[in-house]
């Protein structure tokens, strides 16, 4: 059984964020904007299962997934991939991402 997430999280820091999205091919003014957002979460969690919303004043989303299944996500006005992820065990979140053709 994960930890308990259940609230209201918000960023403190986002160490290198900008290295990331010039990786993943982000262009200069999205880069701009998303690296002085802060965004806040708010996590509804039953278990295993997530609900999941991100909130800033650039978009929000939301995201449903279950701990250790595999879910694909569109990243929609960041770099519009469609990427599929894995979260896994022991209080620690993974994203794998990888590019669909």
């Amino acid at each position: 059984m994960p930890a308990d997430y259940n609230g209201t999280w918000e960023m403190e820091s986002n160490e290198n964020f900008n290295g990331y999205m010039i990786a993943l091919g982000i262009d200069f003014a999205t880069r701009e904007i998303a690296g002085h957002l802060k965004q806040t979460k708010e996590i509804i969690q039953d278990g295993v299962n997530f609900k999941t919303k991100t909130l800033s004043t650039f978009r929000n989303y939301e995201l449903n997934y279950t701990v250790g299944v595999a879910f694909e996500e569109y990243t929609k006005g960041l770099d519009n991939r469609v990427v599929q992820e894995l979260t896994c065990e022991d209080q620690v979140c993974h994203q794998v991402f990888k590019k669909k053709k």
